[in-house]
């Protein structure tokens, strides 16, 4: 597992050295801390959490995104007895570093590195490490479209099944400036195995998110993990919607 954990930190070094071996007076930082808490009581007793910090450099050549997300929820549940306690139903972290060089002003390498694991779902780790190539279709001030085709190289361990394969990797990436104070945003990643295309991952994300003021905002977001081979006694998809307050530092 160091091993895993050494090489995701790699990738991430990486991608910030690369930015800071040219810098312009164009390129710059900004980061963002986010954070959503939904409580119900009475007649169902629920708790959910979600927390994230996203940094990402923008301007010249070289785009970085580095971020950590993790979701934790519980709920009142009944037991054989007819007792009632609290158990996890959500319990998630990623860690994950994007790198974009763009050789023309639409069009970039990339390199991405993401580890994660999810309890609920018995996965122990998740590495996913590859290269590839995208396109800005639109970019603008008001809004960008992008795709991006590459490989990436998939390390697990789901249940008590530890293992890797190679897999292609499709992604797309829309992104609208709403108003000066609002914007909304919606993602697709799709990663089949190279030699098994029934065994495939699909992530997916919608959010909206409008300012409160320079520093504050409100914010909702919807998460589709899809995992067509899950462990043994585990649904195929996830899925989570999260309301709560994002702060750029």
């Amino acid at each position: 597992m160091m091993r895993i954990v050494s090489a995701l930190i790699a990738v991430l070094l990486a991608a910030a050295l690369s930015a800071q071996a040219e810098e312009s007076a164009g390129a710059k930082w900004s980061t963002s801390a986010n954070a959503g808490l939904n409580l119900t009581r009475g007649n169902s007793r629920t708790t959910a959490g979600n927390a994230s910090i996203v940094s990402e450099r923008k301007g010249d050549a070289h785009e970085v995104t580095l971020g950590v997300e993790g979701n934790y929820g519980q709920s009142e549940q009944t037991d054989a007895d007819g007792g009632t306690e609290m158990k996890t139903t959500v319990q998630n972290e990623k860690g994950y570093a994007k790198y974009r060089y763009l050789f023309t002003d639409r069009d970039y390498a990339y390199m991405n590195g993401e580890l994660s694991q999810d309890k609920i779902a018995d996965i122990k780790y998740r590495l996913i490490v590859g290269p590839g190539l995208g396109r800005y279709w639109i970019k603008s001030d008001k809004n960008t479209l992008g795709t991006e085709l590459g490989i990436s190289w998939i390390k697990e361990k789901i249940s008590e099944d530890e293992g890797d394969r190679f897999a292609l990797r499709f992604a797309e990436k829309y992104e609208l400036k709403i108003s000066d104070t609002a914007k909304l945003w919606e993602s697709v990643e799709y990663l089949p195995a190279i030699d098994d295309f029934e065994n495939y991952l699909v992530n997916g994300e919608i959010g909206v998110e409008a300012a409160m003021n320079s520093k504050l905002s409100l914010r909702i977001v919807a998460q589709d993990k899809y995992n067509n081979v899950p462990a043994d006694g585990k649904e195929k998809n996830d899925f989570t919607v999260t309301a709560g307050i994002g702060y750029k530092l």
